[in-house]
């Protein structure tokens, strides 16, 4: 597994680059995560945003402190994801590489999600306070990108997945 974590989530996690030095072109593998830490009022939030179909998985971020807590936390959840859309994913078998992110299209696609974030945990709230980060993930899976193709990542994935 490929993880591209923003400067501000790898300090977070107090995590180095791995081929620091090194260009490392950022394609859109479905082994591939960016990540980015992000606030919204006092509650801190990591996103992550698969780089082949654009999946979101949303975390809060108290308790993620180091790339082992985060893991923890987070390939759990890739599971499950993975599990609902027909597919399966072993969170205890994998191998984690940490780099840079550089898709300029994704880093724009996660700040538009993360704007979304926003909107929902701030202005929907009057209309629905007992949302949840998961009640926003799943709004942020029905949202079509540009980038697949005005697809939606909650229908794209079953089908890179081989599943749809």
């Amino acid at each position: 597994m490929i993880l591209h974590l923003s400067n501000q989530l790898a300090r977070r996690l107090k995590c180095r680059f791995s081929l620091e030095e090194m260009p490392v072109l950022q394609v859109g593998r479905l082994d591939a995560w960016s990540g980015h830490s992000f606030r919204v009022g006092r509650i801190e939030h990591v996103m992550m945003m698969n780089d082949a179909s654009l999946y979101t998985i949303l975390l809060p971020a108290k308790g993620l402190t180091s790339i082992d807590s985060f893991l923890k936390a987070f390939l759990p959840r890739v599971a499950e994801v993975w599990q609902r859309h027909g597919s399966d994913f072993d969170p205890n078998n994998q191998e984690v590489v940490v780099l840079k992110r550089a898709n300029r299209s994704l880093i724009g696609s996660m700040n538009d999600a993360i704007k979304a974030v926003e909107f929902y945990a701030v202005y929907d709230r009057e209309d629905h306070p007992g949302y949840t980060p998961m009640d926003i993930e799943e709004r942020l899976n029905m949202v079509p990108y540009k980038t697949i193709g005005y697809q939606s990542p909650d229908r794209w994935l079953p089908k890179l997945l081989g599943k749809g």
